[in-house]
């Protein structure tokens, strides 16, 4: 009994292994059969080393599985951008969107019209198809005004009605003046006949009153007289003078020469120093009255004085009083300079003395001048 029984366990045993052996061979068939049925291509370029130009990954059988925004045999073609026009569009890069030659757009479903196309449309790339209004290849010669003359008249958008030169009115069938002119009318193009009132050129200029003056006044309106600035009266001949003068007048706009007697910017300070003050000026100086600005007063020295109150003397003055011939000083000939006398051997001696008036006497002279000044004042009051 115990025979069979291991007997049976060995017969299990050898079935077994059999049926592991043939298990085994078919997994291999199965390998064999899908690598068979992989095609030679995708196994070389599984082979290949991988870089940033190769789009896939190959499994553990040799097939290759493309990245994702590629697709194609060998994941060369990339997926472009949703919605991206099939036609008008493509793509280098996956998820972009890249127009063809005439469509722009972010999707390229627009179309370019005509490069100089201006009041058009196009359906397909590069027509220009116009609006109402226009024509011509780009669209850009406007249909006029429907009674637009049609030589004088001429329109730069539709429907419009522009005049050439020398013409004007809404259909272009009126003359127009001389541009420019301002008072003035025309019987043909290019005129400018002065209204009653004006002249000049372009009739700009109104005539103004009979007296009034050419270089001061003007007019705006005929027969009126109008005055520059600087100038007042009722032809302009009279200057205005600086505002606030109050005792002066003027020769031109904006002056203030003062009367006599007064002084300062607006000639509204009386000039009296000299009057209310004594013994302004000495040693018989004249005394000016000045304003305040300039100090009030000047003195005029006699010869012989100056200082701002002729009180000071010049004390350089000489008189000379003889000349002798003393034998204090000689001149000579010497190897050094030529003779300045003459060629003798001879010897001249000059001396020139002179006086120099003592400060004690110019001080005397200066007081009696001083009390003849005083004595002549004193008179004349």
């Amino acid at each position: 009994m115990l025979d069979k029984q291991i007997l049976l366990l060995i017969s299990l045993c050898s079935i077994l292994q059999v049926l592991a052996l043939v298990k085994t061979n078919n997994n291999i068939t199965s390998n064999n059969n899908t690598n068979k049925n992989i095609p030679k291509w995708k196994k070389q370029a599984c082979e290949l080393p991988q870089n940033s130009y190769t789009h896939y990954k190959c499994d553990e059988n040799g097939d290759l599985k493309c990245l994702a925004g590629w697709q194609g045999d060998i994941c060369d073609v990339p997926i472009c951008k949703k919605n991206c026009h099939p036609q008008s569009g493509f793509c280098k890069r996956p998820f972009e969107c890249r127009c063809k030659l005439g469509f722009y757009g972010d999707n390229c479903d627009r179309c370019i019209p005509l490069p100089g196309c201006q009041n058009g449309f196009c359906r397909n790339p590069f027509e220009c198809q116009c609006i109402k209004g226009w024509r011509g290849v780009f669209c850009n010669e406007p249909i006029c005004r429907e009674d637009c003359h049609p030589t004088h008249g001429y329109c730069e958008t539709a429907g419009e009605c522009r005049c050439t030169i020398g013409w004007t009115g809404k259909t272009c069938r009126d003359c127009q003046v001389l541009p420019g002119c301002v008072h003035g009318t025309c019987t043909n193009p290019f005129e400018c006949v002065c209204l009653p009132g004006y002249t000049g050129f372009l009739c700009e200029k109104a005539i103004c009153s009979q007296n009034c003056s050419k270089l001061n006044g003007y007019c705006i309106k005929p027969g009126t007289c109008r005055c520059k600035v600087g100038w007042q009266g009722e032809n302009c001949t009279e200057c205005h003078p600086y505002p606030g003068c109050k005792n002066g007048d003027c020769n031109r706009p904006w002056e203030c020469n003062c009367h006599s007697g007064w002084g300062g910017m607006l000639c509204d300070e009386k000039l009296n120093y000299c009057e209310t003050n004594n013994d302004v000026c000495q040693n018989g100086g004249t005394c000016k009255s000045l304003s305040k600005d300039d100090g009030n007063f000047e003195c005029k020295c006699l010869p012989g004085y100056f200082g701002q109150r002729c009180d000071r003397m010049n004390v350089t003055a000489t008189s000379i009083s003889r000349i002798e011939v003393m034998p204090t000083f000689s001149m000579r000939e010497t190897s050094s300079q030529k003779p300045l006398l003459s060629e003798r051997n001879t010897t001249t001696s000059i001396a020139i003395l002179s006086t120099t008036t003592t400060i004690e006497q110019q001080q005397q002279q200066t007081s009696t001048e001083q009390d003849n000044n005083n004595n002549n004042a004193d008179n004349e009051t």
